[in-house]
């Protein structure tokens, strides 16, 4: 929710749109409204669609979303399983929602929808293979795959410096696959309506919406553990989390 309230507020004031900015101190309850709109909005499921398949993709989107927290650190010993295998179950869990995408378009039964999903799908597969060797430079100077062990190995210089390309590879790759501007292709307004999410509405419609804000931050969060320290940034040191606490 503070993502979107963040990104909405920036854009309202490039696009000189009031509402985010005007409702409520500082715009906060814009995103509120947003919210009881989406849960109290009829949930309208056409006669034609596959209504199986139309239901459990706007489910599934949201699993491999959560799934991948679990091999985030956020501090020193605050991850969920760190696994031997890390970076290699964040590509192989964040590749499963392709088929989520899929499931959506095909089980609409609506050619727009199977367009953007067949489009979101190949652009997806496309950047994956970019995306995975980005990764591999880290994973040859850390000699490993876990998650803390490439955190440790950056305690005296993070592998921004040498790998700068890799990250910006990593960045470039990371973004088409998360289907944001400039890679939002797959909605394809102008020809597409809104691509798969035409026949979505209410909070069907709004899980498609949070879940691609939980895979930016799960890209923002994966880039900052293999390309800037992890906990051992300057700003948020690992002991932050005893003084929230």
């Amino acid at each position: 929710l503070v993502l979107v309230y963040l990104e909405r507020k920036i854009s309202s004031f490039i696009q000189q749109r009031y509402g985010p900015n005007r409702v409520g101190p500082k715009g906060l309850l814009q995103t509120m409204a947003d919210t009881i709109k989406l849960l109290t909005k009829e949930d309208i499921i056409p006669d034609a669609v596959d209504k199986w398949v139309f239901r459990i993709a706007s489910l599934l989107i949201f699993v491999p979303a959560t799934m991948v927290f679990a091999v985030i650190p956020f501090g020193d010993n605050m991850i969920i399983a760190d696994l031997n295998i890390g970076i290699f179950y964040f590509v192989s869990v964040a590749s499963v929602s392709t088929i989520a995408f899929l499931m959506a378009g095909w089980g609409s039964n609506n050619k727009y929808s199977l367009l953007g999903g067949m489009r979101s799908v190949a652009q997806m597969v496309s950047y994956e293979i970019p995306l995975v060797f980005s990764l591999v430079g880290v994973v040859m100077l850390t000699g490993s795959l876990k998650m803390s062990d490439i955190v440790a190995a950056q305690k005296n210089m993070w592998f921004i410096v040498p790998q700068f390309i890799g990250f910006f590879i990593y960045f470039i790759a990371g973004t088409a696959e998360l289907n944001r501007a400039p890679f939002d292709l797959p909605e394809g307004e102008q020809e597409l309506v809104a691509g798969l999410y035409t026949e979505y509405s209410g909070m069907r419609w709004a899980l498609f919406y949070l879940a691609e804000y939980a895979n930016a931050f799960t890209v923002s969060a994966i880039a900052s553990v293999l390309f800037f320290g992890g906990w051992h940034g300057p700003l948020l040191p690992g002991y932050l989390w005893l003084v929230l606490k």
